[in-house]
C-alpha cells in the first residue's frame, strides 16, 4: 500500500472502509477513494487538488480522490469509500 497524503488515503485496489455522508458534512473525515450514489441526483464535490464540480444525474460508483461533498447536491444515500 502506498500512502498518498496526510489523510491516510492508501492507493489500493480494495476499499478499507466507508461512511455514509450528507452534503451538510462539507469536509469528509478522510480522502475518499470514490463515492457510491444510491439515489440519482446532482453531486457537488471537491477533489484533492481543489477542483470543485457538479456531476449531473450521478448514480452508482463515482471514482476519484474526493475531500468534500458539498451543499447543492441532490443525490442521496451516498457512501464515501476509504
Amino acid at each position: 500500500m502506498k500512502i498518498e497524503n496526510q489523510k491516510s488515503y492508501g492507493q489500493n485496489a480494495q476499499f478499507s472502509g466507508g461512511q455514509n455522508v450528507t452534503s451538510s458534512q462539507a469536509e469528509l473525515p478522510f480522502v475518499a477513494g470514490g463515492l457510491y450514489v444510491g439515489t440519482l441526483g446532482d453531486l457537488v464535490v471537491k477533489t484533492i487538488d481543489g477542483s470543485q464540480f457538479t456531476l449531473t444525474n450521478a448514480s452508482g460508483y463515482i471514482p476519484g480522490l474526493i475531500t468534500h461533498f458539498l451543499t447543492g447536491s441532490t443525490a442521496a444515500n451516498v457512501v464515501a469509500f476509504k
